[in-house]
């Protein structure tokens, strides 16, 4: 296919005169590149100026040392590389074909004879750049508008992250302290005579239940940690014994705390997908909270459901409830 530089520089830049664009066309080479060809280098100190006739190109610019971002992708009659023609300066960003690309191809050392015999192309020229940084600084100034409400939400969600983990240590130094505090006590009654020999088996029955509140407390403060370093491995699950083993495991302290503990497990619950262990933990902690919050008398419901879609659980409890 025949290419016309001259109706292609034409398109590009319409209020050119004609006789500025027949001589600009002169000096234009004609040159077709593959996929991949990086064309202006970012941070290099190059002199060609482009205008694609057909194919198109990728801008982008390099952001940090790991990560860049596409700036735009220009197509036929559109330009880049133009700084080169006014100005030597390393490029502001690296453009690469993307697909079969043909383009007209000038150089300064060559535009800059057609420059002397033509001053009014400079003004042409200095327009369309102007015009060009114009543009790209709008750009610039909204994406860093963009970037300020980014990080302005991310400092919030690290507030939010801190405020959080503030509160958790609070609550698990204090749910640590209590129980350690009673083993404390009992053993120092131990030590000092005060505990009577037939006395002495709920004693230690009393301190063993405290070191066990202890270290499940602490396994959990582990198993915390491992989520964040270790990604869980998924398997087949099935639901209904994940529930009635972490029930199991809060039954005990259920009937210490004079709470009924009811589990419906209901036949044909689908399997997935997913980390037993750590549904088993969600689910331990969801009834144990409801025991804890639950008067005496009171009652804890475990549900499983299916509801053709969805598989999942219920923990409702006679407690002072949670906001919503």
């Amino acid at each position: 296919m025949a290419i016309d530089p001259i109706a292609i520089l034409k398109q590009t830049f319409p209020d050119m005169p004609d006789e500025e664009v027949r001589q600009l066309a002169s000096v234009a080479r004609v040159k077709t590149y593959p996929p991949g060809t990086i064309l202006c280098h970012e941070g290099r100190v190059e002199d060609a100026f482009y205008v694609i006739v057909s194919g198109r190109a990728e801008v982008c610019k390099q952001m940090d040392a790991e990560s860049s971002r596409v700036l735009a992708r220009p197509g036929p009659a559109e330009f880049f590389g133009e700084i080169a023609l006014v100005q030597e300066s390393p490029r502001t960003a690296t453009v690469r074909t993307v697909e079969l690309t043909t383009v007209l191809e000038i150089d300064r050392e060559t535009f800059e004879t057609v420059l002397y015999r033509s001053p009014r192309m400079a003004l042409q020229i200095i327009r369309q750049v102007t015009s060009r940084l114009r543009d790209a600084d709008q750009k610039a100034i909204a994406d860093l508008r963009q970037k300020n409400v980014e990080l302005a939400r991310a400092y919030a969600e690290l507030e939010e992250q801190q405020r959080v983990r503030s509160k958790f240590l609070t609550t698990v130094s204090h749910e640590l302290r209590t129980p350690l505090t009673a083993v404390n006590g009992y053993l120092s009654l131990i030590r000092s005579g005060a505990v009577r020999p037939e006395q002495q088996p709920d004693v230690l029955d009393t301190i063993g239940r405290n070191v066990d509140t202890v270290v499940h407390l602490v396994n959990s403060i582990l198993f915390l940690q491992e989520l964040e370093l270790i990604a869980p491995e998924f398997q087949e699950v099935a639901l209904g014994e994940v529930v009635l083993r972490a029930a199991q495991q809060v039954r005990e302290r259920a009937e210490e705390a004079g709470v009924r503990l009811q589990v419906q497990v209901p036949s044909g619950l689908p399997s997935f997908q997913g980390d037993p262990t750590g549904l088993e933990r969600a689910v331990e902690a969801l009834v144990d909270n409801g025991v804890k919050f639950s008067p005496d008398g009171g009652e804890v419901r475990v549900e499983t459901f299916y509801d053709g879609e969805w598989v999942g659980v219920r923990v409702s409890d006679t407690g002072v409830g949670v906001p919503e």
